[in-house]
């Protein structure tokens, strides 16, 4: 299992422990928040204090607040975290995570972010400032009290981000964030890394708001979301709309309220970032109560649901003093099933979570206490008239070690060591282990345990815990040195169906995996998962490669090459969708993660080596068929960018996979609209081409094996390009290495792994962390944008490519892109960082006039994850901000 981790510092609220899905571990305490990055969780701190300092300083006055609604924590908080909560995959740039923060003055940060995985993330959206300026509120609450209620609203209580959902048109998927403010409302935030908006608002319960200190509550606490669901059939059924239910407390009752969100028909060629944003609505149903608690003076402290449907039913757990209630409850949000299961916990709850369990049929709940009794439940829904059985373990500060049921193995024999230290390893027996080392490094005989928050991994099969000891029979003095938080690491027994759920290994009775998405799960967290494992790791690798193994395209032969269709109207989706949704693809991207893991049974060490893993032909072939099958319009046909990635991508198609006629094909196809609509001499191409096509004539033929044919195929690597110039000598690029670009002089700079183009400028780079490859970002974009306008503006030839080579009408009219190279700026001036600026406030897509987006535009800014292993890039740009 993985190692503890030691932490300087002492959580103030429960809840202090938050997993994101890309593998990032979140813990608060006063005033920092510190991040666990995945690989090797280096800890780094986001200090809140210097961030709320400049967010105060830059926010409108308001006088202080009448006596009747005076708050100390609003008027005089010192801002510390009180809770943190992660969004899903894809809101940040490049499909990751951002960080949610609820302050003890009310207030909510949402961070994103910096320049690299290690550095300190920075306040990107402060909520209250939103709430105060938004106009859209009720106009019955505009009266005498209107400061007064305005006030109210501006305090938030409670939030919390909705699971991704996603409509078939859209590339990205869409998160809300719920903030419960202290005015009885709940506002639903649409929230991504370049956009904030309130989506919708409305009332928690239905009660008057009384304007007397301590007496009513004027807000819901607990807010939860439930898995999204395409709403379907019916006066509601329509592909862009999905509903999911928002569960929150109030006065000791469980309320439900269904959110129906709909995403209205547009052009969708342009980045997501550049839509409408009111072209995604909420509108909130009527409220349902699906719980009480003993009274309404005893609150719900804690609600959650599982992350998916179990038996076709939503599961939802709240915590009442003594008890955990699971509740069954359908599509439509009635009440199918209510099991209580009674623990006597009567301290504050420190951490809730699901997981999967052994069974699809089945979900697991783990809770803790905040002194460190904790609860594991195996829920199984009603079936029917008969209700299978649900187990609850409780653990009261002593190991369930002796309560397990072990197998037949015989003693002494290897599985039943492998048994036994699986049990040791889960998380309760870990927390009560550490505890024991504790009093034994003391010399106590007794001691105390504090937990501050448990948190599941994204895969479901690790528990963190964050938690501190301390003696309890003697008098205790707490100093800087002695303040230290342990976080521990454990399983639990259904963590091999965590794998079979998340879809890496196979569930029965089928014998081949679901395979997941990367945009479902990271490859960070993938990576993860296998190296808490520790000297298990090697045992799972080989069962995950192997279930892999069994996922083979329908084509073995040709890979479904044939079968790809582009939507013009959607290139970023489809790429997206063809590219990264595509099962057997993803399979080959988890195996390149795999690859990274050299020696499986020490994965920490395999993963400081920085070498790539091979390239999988099947991705780089899908990739070329897919990118050159794209409709070409007219800001593709003038973007030098575009007409320099189609070139580079059939020439890999001509010269490295030339035994598949459907990559063949669209290579030379793309030649012949090199030739004819962009002007461009590739004569000695297109004779490449023909050689490559009769030599699969001759294959299909019987004729020929192809081993024949390799001295004319290596020879052909060496012709030297027209089109890609060296920087340095300006001699033609060869094409003998995917990886790296030489001239004909043999200088050598490294090849993007996705458009193949020379990278020449690491600031127009970006680099998966998880594969180490590097790929042109969309900084770019602008870079030729700003080469452009000089061209246009009298720097060069209207038909200039940049610095990267020539262009050759076939009638010895050749323009040089040296002249316009020259009177540019460099990559790293101002004038090129404004010209990027620019196009990042237009979401980096190049478009002309008719507002159409370029080919280089939707390649670089629709496959926004690694094509080759589905990990996430990072770029660094000017003033440590995310390009």
């Amino acid at each position: 299992m993985y190692r503890d981790l030691r932490l300087r510092l002492f959580p103030n609220h429960p809840n202090a422990l938050s997993w994101s899905r890309d593998g990032q571990l979140c813990v608060i305490a006063s005033e920092t928040a510190q991040l666990l990055v995945p690989n090797n969780l280096k800890p780094h701190h986001a200090s809140l204090r210097t961030h709320l300092l400049h967010s105060i300083q830059t926010s409108p006055e308001v006088a202080p607040a009448d006596a009747e609604v005076y708050s100390i924590g609003d008027e005089q908080g010192p801002g510390y975290a009180r809770a943190a909560a992660w969004s899903p995959l894809g809101v940040s740039e490049f499909r990751r995570c951002i960080l949610g923060i609820l302050t003890t003055n009310h207030q909510v940060k949402v961070f994103v972010p910096g320049w690299d995985p290690w550095s300190d993330w920075v306040i990107r959206y402060d909520l209250t400032k939103y709430l105060i300026e938004y106009s859209g509120w009720d106009n019955d609450e505009l009266n005498k009290e209107d400061e007064t209620t305005a006030r109210m609203r501006v305090r938030t209580r409670s939030f919390s981000w909705s699971s991704a959902v996603t409509f078939p048109a859209s590339r990205r998927a869409e998160s809300l964030l719920a903030v419960a403010n202290d005015n009885l409302q709940i506002v639903l935030f649409r929230i991504t890394h370049d956009h904030c908006s309130i989506a919708e608002f409305f009332k928690g319960v239905d009660l008057r708001i009384v304007r007397k200190v301590g007496l009513r509550e004027t807000w819901v606490s607990c807010l939860a979301w439930s898995p999204w669901k395409r709403v379907r059939g019916g006066d509601e059924g329509d592909n862009n709309k999905s509903k999911a239910f928002l569960a929150y407390g109030f006065r000791g009752k469980v309320y439900i309220c269904p959110i129906t969100v709909s995403l209205e028909s547009g052009d969708y060629s342009r980045s997501p970032r550049d839509h409408d944003p009111s072209r995604l609505s909420a509108v909130a149903g009527n409220r349902l109560v699906v719980g009480n608690s003993m009274s309404d003076v005893h609150l719900v402290s804690a609600i959650t649901w599982a992350e998916e449907e179990i038996s076709g039913y939503l599961i939802l757990a709240y915590v009442i003093p003594r008890s955990v209630m699971v509740v069954a409850i359908n599509s439509d949000g009635g009440v199918m099933s209510t099991r209580e299961f009674v623990n006597g916990f009567v301290d504050h709850i420190a951490g809730f979570c699901f997981t999967p369990s052994t069974s699809p049929s089945r979900v697991m709940l783990h809770l803790a206490s905040s002194n460190g009794r904790t609860q594991i439940i195996d829920y199984t829904p009603t079936s029917g008239h008969m209700s299978e059985k649900s187990t609850s373990h409780i653990t009261e500060g002593a190991g369930d070690e002796q309560d397990v049921p072990m197998s037949d193995a015989p003693p002494g024999s290897r599985e039943e060591e492998e048994e036994l230290r699986a049990i040791a390893s889960r998380w309760t027996n870990v927390l009560e282990e550490r505890k024991q080392d504790y009093m034994a490094e003391h010399d106590l005989s007794t001691c105390t345990s504090r937990v501050y928050g448990i948190a599941a991994s994204p895969m479901g099969g690790i528990i963190a815990v964050a938690c501190s000891f301390h003696p309890n029979d003697s008098l205790q003095y707490i100093t800087a040195s002695k303040e230290m938080t342990k976080i521990v690491f454990g399983t639990h027994h259904g963590w091999e169906g965590a794998w079979q759920r998340r879809g890496l290994l196979a569930e029965p009775p089928s014998d081949e995996p679901r395979v997941p998405t990367p945009a479902e799960i990271s490859s960070e967290a993938f990576l993860f998962e296998i190296e808490c494992f520790g000297g298990r790791s090697a045992g799972i690798v080989d069962r995950i490669r192997k279930s892999l193994d069994k996922v083979h395209f329908q084509d073995s032969n040709g890979w479904d090459l044939e079968n790809i269709s582009i939507d013009g109207a959607g290139v970023h989706a489809s790429l997206a969708s063809n590219l990264l949704a595509k099962r057997e693809l993803n399979a080959l991207r988890y195996k390149c993660c795999l690859q990274t893991l050299s020696d499986p049974a020490n994965p920490r060490l395999s993963l400081l080596i920085n070498a790539p893993p091979k390239e999988y032909p099947e991705i780089i072939a899908h990739t070329i068929c897919n990118i050159l099958s794209v409709p070409r319009n007219s800001a593709t046909e003038k973007s030098n960018l575009s007409i320099r990635i189609i070139y580079s991508l059939a020439c890999i198609g001509i010269l490295g996979l030339y035994n598949f006629r459907q990559v063949v094909e669209l290579a030379r196809k793309a030649f012949l609209w090199l030739s004819t609509r962009a002007k461009v001499d590739v004569r000695t191409e297109l004779d490449i081409s023909d050689r490559r096509i009769s030599d699969l004539d001759v294959m299909e033929r019987g004729e020929d094996d192809g081993s024949g044919l390799q001295e004319i195929r290596d020879r052909d690597k060496g012709f030297a390009s027209r089109l890609e110039k060296c920087a340095l000598c300006d001699q033609g690029m060869t094409w003998s290495d995917l990886r790296v670009a030489e001239c004909s002089l043999g200088h050598r700079v490294s090849r993007c792994t996705l458009t193949f183009l020379p990278m020449k400028d690491y600031k127009l780079t970006k680099e998966c962390m998880v594969c180490k490859r590097t790929v042109l970002s969309e900084a770019i974009l602008a870079h030729e944008v700003e080469n452009n306008g000089m061209n246009k503006n009298g720097g060069g030839g209207g038909g200039g490519l940049g610095d990267e080579g020539m262009m050759d009408d076939g009638g010895g009219n050749t323009t040089s892109t040296s002249k316009a190279g020259a009177a540019s700026a460099s990559p790293s001036s101002p004038s090129r960082r404004r010209g990027a600026a620019a196009a990042a406030s237009q979401g980096g897509v190049v478009v002309d006039r008719g507002g159409e987006s370029t080919l280089a535009a939707s390649i670089l800014t629709g496959l926004d994850v690694c094509v080759h292993c589905g990990g996430r890039y990072w770029a660094k740009s000017e003033g440590g901000s995310l390009v």
